[in-house]
């Protein structure tokens, strides 16, 4: 899949994926909010592409004073759906197959995708892939530094802060939350507005997906996503070594349709290869609210 950093240059200067994302000389541990303790790991600061860093992380507690992790809490009821599901909520999560606080993230975000008011897309990030442990490190192969460069956006537009952390759920693209909180993530897809653009999705006679895009408030840039719809990967090195991680929805690329109008419109996309899926995203201007969100038919 074609990295959105290889996109020609008008479209890369609408694009905040090419941004360059800068960390300090050395990641730092701080502390987060209560409610986000002891759930997450957490970096902060700003990271040359270029520049390479050696963690090592020992147990729940953080090597060199960089890193701070423990126990993730027990998953809440089963949400229900919203009645009103023709504007699906987009429900991101950004985790790493490196992370010793994801898994219990992964596995509750097919339960979270199965809902059918919700569009959910797995970002796999790539700065946990330089950590160490006493069993190697693991480099997780669906990892892409655009999608770090995605997550940041968000923190900085939601949080206001540099500092980047996983897993984390981001909702609509105006709310987060720590990505094993089903009870969180229930209560802000519930709390979501509904006003968003109604999208039909379906195939035309030569076989491409069209999007029809209604009215809304905000026009945004259009971009097409494509995801493996279930992956199963056996981790062998690195700090959950010896697990499984079972996923849908892992995102695989991310490439600019167009703009879309607050008057709507309709857009065209190819359709996804087998065993694969695609959605599509509108997105306001610098990554904030979702303006509309729908899978491709199939």
């Amino acid at each position: 899949m074609q990295s959105s950093c290889n996109m020609p240059a008008r479209a890369r200067e609408n694009s905040h994926f090419c941004e360059k994302l800068w960390f300090d000389r050395a990641p730092r541990a701080r502390h987060v909010a209560a409610r986000e303790r002891a759930r997450i790991c957490f970096l902060e600061g700003d990271m040359g592409e270029n520049r390479r860093i050696s963690i090592r992380l020992h147990g729940k507690s953080a090597a060199a004073g960089f890193f701070f992790a423990a126990v993730l809490c027990a998953f809440p009821a089963q949400a229900q759906p919203r009645e009103d599901a023709e504007s699906p909520v987009l429900v991101e999560l950004f985790l790493s197959q490196a992370c010793n606080m994801c898994p219990p993230a992964a596995a509750l975000f097919p339960k979270i995708a199965a809902r059918d008011d919700v569009v959910a897309l797995s970002w796999h990030v790539d700065y946990w892939n330089m950590t160490t442990s006493e069993n190697g490190r693991w480099v997780d192969p669906f990892s892409e530094a655009a999608y770090t460069k995605r997550q940041k956006r968000y923190n900085m537009n939601i949080r206001h802060r540099s500092s980047i952390y996983t897993p984390q759920a981001i909702v609509n693209g105006a709310a987060q939350t720590v990505g094993a909180s089903e009870e969180k993530i229930r209560e802000l897809i519930e709390a979501a507005p509904d006003d968003g653009a109604k999208v039909f999705a379906h195939i035309n006679k030569d076989g491409a997906v069209r999007f029809d895009i209604g009215k809304s408030e905000a026009g945004g840039n259009a971009y097409l996503v494509t995801f493996k719809k279930h992956v199963v990967t056996d981790i062998t090195s690195g700090k959950n070594a010896g697990k499984t991680f079972d996923e849908v929805n892992v995102v695989t690329g991310m490439e600019p349709l167009g703009l879309v109008r607050r008057r709507g419109g309709d857009l065209t996309a190819p359709a996804p290869a087998e065993g694969e899926g695609c959605a599509l995203i509108v997105q306001e201007p610098g990554q904030k609210g979702v303006v509309a969100a729908a899978y491709c038919p199939g």
